[in-house]
């Protein structure tokens, strides 16, 4: 793992990572136990729609963590509209009268974060992340000199999908998006100002040239309507849809079982329990390993996962593929499409001894 990297502030304050296609593709039931990364929080939360045993969300970084805990008692504590507006995806007045509600909940070092930044939720807490504020500086800085609002807004009007690709190919791919998007999305920007030069120790690809392939691609195709990831990229909030666990039909759900989530810090190797889980939820994790490290966690997860059970991965730069470590993780096909198109590959996997 990248030993110089600054886990001391929030670097997401989003999931990043396809819930959809990552329930899809897993299909948790009631009585399974999940294990997830932490991240912000919004797919481990995902999974108690499914009235799970357990889900346990890990993490090494104790800010994740808090967020994660943040939004779990705010799910906890608050009703719907309350949630929406303590997070930032609606205004209000009234947000430490709603952190003054959820304090009694919070476990003191959670309370001593936020309390101590308190300015994250004041500012909107979904955009308070290292990544959310990248894209904030792509939208205030260099979509302008591409693109109108009403350009930006077009893009994602519904339209056929050769309307679409006309669209893009007419109107939207000029020489100035081109330019810009890869000085933008090079490797150095978004090591400094979007994720961390460490992270890059084992890419081996043109960073701003592979983003753009999948940029373009999903741009010409009939997902981008209702892409709530793009929409919030470029338009700076939920517009055409919310998150999964944001939607309100799920947040009922996520809500009956809210303690049902239990947070952990530490690396996957520290996750030692005395059962074994169905599911597993490894985000991109496993990029940041050299190849010697990469298969000390996949003989971890071989302990800790039940015949049959399945594993979710994605791979961003580095391509890790569970199945070459290990062929009792067999590759499993994939259904649907991810929403988060940066991404250069998701896997599935079942667990077979």
């Amino acid at each position: 793992m990248p030993q110089n990297v600054d886990f001391s502030f929030i670097r997401y304050a989003n999931g990043w990572e396809d819930t959809e296609l990552l329930l899809n593709n897993l299909k948790p039931k009631a009585g399974d136990k999940i294990l997830s990364i932490a991240a912000a929080g919004d797919n481990s939360l995902a999974f108690l729609a499914f009235n799970p045993e357990i889900v346990i969300a890990f993490d090494i970084s104790e800010p994740q963590l808090y967020l994660t805990e943040l939004k779990q008692q705010a799910i906890k504590i608050l009703d719907y509209q309350d949630l929406l507006a303590f997070l930032g995806i609606i205004k209000t007045n009234h947000l430490e009268k709603l952190f003054q509600q959820i304090k009694p909940n919070l476990s003191n070092a959670c309370l001593h974060y936020f309390t101590e930044h308190f300015y994250l939720i004041q500012n909107g807490l979904i955009h308070q992340g290292k990544f959310e504020n990248y894209f904030k500086l792509f939208r205030t800085y260099v979509l302008p000199l591409i693109h109108n609002q009403a350009r930006i807004n077009q893009l994602f009007e519904p339209k056929s999908e050769g309307k679409q690709i006309e669209f893009y190919n007419n109107e939207w791919n000029t020489w100035r998006w081109r330019c810009l998007f890869k000085l933008f999305f090079s490797k150095y920007l978004l090591g400094k100002l979007g994720r961390d030069p460490e992270f890059f120790n084992e890419n081996k690809l043109h960073v701003s040239q592979t983003i753009f392939k999948a940029a373009e691609k999903h741009l010409c195709s009939s997902l981008v309507f209702n892409n709530h990831y793009l929409d919030f990229q470029l338009r700076g909030n939920f517009t055409v849809n919310l998150p999964y666990y944001l939607i309100e039909d799920n947040y009922v759900k996520i809500k009956a079982n809210i303690d049902k989530l239990i947070l952990k810090k530490g690396y996957l190797t520290d996750v030692k329990l005395p059962y074994k889980f169905e599911l597993a939820n490894l985000s991109n994790i496993f990029e940041y390993m050299d190849e010697k490290l990469f298969t000390i966690q996949v003989i971890h997860l071989s302990q800790i996962m039940n015949e049959n059970s399945k594993l979710a991965s994605w791979n961003l730069f580095v391509p890790r593929k569970i199945e070459q470590q290990n062929p009792e993780f067999y590759s499993l096909k994939i259904e649907g499409n991810d929403l988060c198109f940066f991404y250069n590959s998701f896997n599935l996997n079942q667990f077979k001894v």
